[in-house]
């Protein structure tokens, strides 16, 4: 008997990183019922996609807010009307937040709302069987004109879901595109901390659940005698979230003899309370770099944002992390509501302590961008803070090319030149003078930006990228 064409779309986007919500939807279905097809905007045609929706039974896209709204919007308008009776799933960040509003364009039939998997696989049966989908946990859909939702699907133990398969991805394609032999991997959804600032808590109720480290041994020792890669990057909301689980991840790795290095999400009261003798497990397994969310350099605004890290524990992990060779990113957030230029100065302060610590250091410091889900945002709600309405709108959201309603334009101008000059000043490139990262650095120490060449120079040769 012929199989069920499923066809699973991925938006067009700027980052190269593999379409891993859809894989985990693929791996999950009965591939003796339906046959799968992952398609995506960055390595597949338009022609290409449509013709894939020719007799299929489902056009299933994963959306996140920002630009990839747009390509999804073209695409799924672009199969209704060519094939009017084909449904429309959305699933992602975005839908999951906004169902009413994601139900509103007339071309998507169907959300489904966070973890998927299960989800989608009943929406599958209830399809080809005829079904109704009202019981179904987990989704929004249209009924006689009007929105209906069922109960919510609980976060479920992802141990429970068959191994993810790589063949439904152009595993060679993703290579070329990034420059690297390096593969995307999820080993853990949820995330268990309460940050307002973050959709996390919203999404997940503060639930987790991570693969165990003998299945994530045996998956990665496959998936690398087959792609042959030289890098992993684990794209967990927090992958360090238990010690045991990365001791034994670690282990797995070097036991099995697996020639790769690797890259994880940490937070800082993580780090801390790891031990050397872990740090250098991670290392010799091949740890090279961390993610490590600071968000603020004042424990006042920490504290506010219920980040639950001490600024303490933020430089323990840094010389933990310089001591055993492992490079990181720092991320910084600017700019909440009614923040003060002095909490800003710290953060900053903050900032470049820790990036002249090591040229294996990197910042990466953004503007606070209200998103519902969160208690920041629901505040600013009720203070008739305006937020996009509408897809077209929210396709408009920038997450890090734009300042925001809380930033100056002085302010602006300085932070900006903050992380031109930091990078400059403590670069790993031998291509610079030594007096030019000494000017560099002596920028970002007094805060003197003024007459800046150097940056007008180097925007204009090379101008930025925007990133959502």
């Amino acid at each position: 008997m012929p199989r069920h064409k499923v066809i699973l779309y991925n938006p067009k986007s700027v980052f190269y990183t593999m379409p891993l919500a859809l894989l985990a939807l693929g791996s999950y279905v009965d591939t003796e019922i339906y046959e799968v097809k992952i398609l995506d905007g960055r390595i597949d045609s338009e022609d290409e996609v449509m013709q894939a929706c020719k007799d299929a039974i489902c056009f299933g896209v994963t959306v996140l807010t920002g630009a990839p709204i747009h390509n999804a919007l073209h695409m799924t308008r672009k199969v209704k009307e060519l094939y009017p009776k084909l449904v429309t799933i959305w699933g992602g960040w975005h839908p999951s937040l906004f169902p009413h509003e994601t139900l509103s364009e007339g071309t998507v039939d169907i959300v489904v709302n966070g973890q998927g998997e299960i989800p989608f696989a009943a929406l599958l049966d209830a399809i080809i069987n005829g079904n109704e989908f009202n019981g179904i946990k987990g989704i929004f859909f249209k009924k006689n004109g009007n929105i209906a939702a069922t109960i919510p699907q609980p976060l479920h133990e992802i141990n429970d879901f068959p191994k993810l398969d790589y063949d439904l991805l152009a595993v060679e394609k993703y290579f070329k595109l990034k420059g690297r032999r390096q593969l995307d991997y999820i080993s853990s959804q949820g995330c268990r901390f309460r940050c307002s600032f973050c959709a996390d808590p919203f999404m997940y109720k503060r639930g987790w659940y991570g693969f165990s480290p003998q299945r994530m041994g045996e998956e990665l020792e496959e998936l690398w005698r087959k792609y042959r890669f030289d890098d992993v990057n684990f794209q967990d909301e927090t992958f360090f979230t238990s010690r045991d689980r990365v001791e034994g991840i670690a282990k797995e790795i070097l036991q099995r003899q697996l020639e790769f290095t690797w890259f994880g999400t940490m937070r800082a009261d993580q780090g801390s309370r790891m031990d050397d003798a872990l740090f250098r497990l991670c290392k010799r397994s091949g740890l090279r770099k961390v993610m490590i969310g600071v968000e603020a350099g004042s424990q006042e605004m920490m504290d506010w944002m219920k980040k639950d890290i001490r600024i303490e524990q933020v430089y323990e992990s840094a010389e933990k992390c310089l001591h055993n060779g492992i490079a990181v990113i720092f991320n910084i957030i600017l700019g909440f509501p009614h923040e003060t230029r002095a909490s800003i100065d710290e953060s900053l302060r903050v900032a470049r302590e820790l990036r002249k610590m090591s040229p294996d250091f990197e910042l990466g410091i953004f503007y606070f961008k209200p998103y519902p889900g969160n208690a920041i945002a629901d505040q600013l709600l009720k203070e008739g803070y305006r937020f996009p309405n509408g897809l077209e709108e929210w396709a408009q959201f920038d997450y890090v090319g734009s300042s925001n309603d809380w930033i100056s334009k002085e302010q602006y101008d300085r932070i900006e030149a903050f992380k031109f000059y930091q990078r400059i000043g403590w670069t790993k490139s031998q291509a610079l003078l030594s007096p030019v990262k000494k000017i560099a650095q002596w920028r970002c120490r007094k805060n003197n930006y003024s007459f800046p060449v150097e940056k007008i120079i180097y925007e204009w040769i090379k101008p930025s990228v925007r990133l959502s």
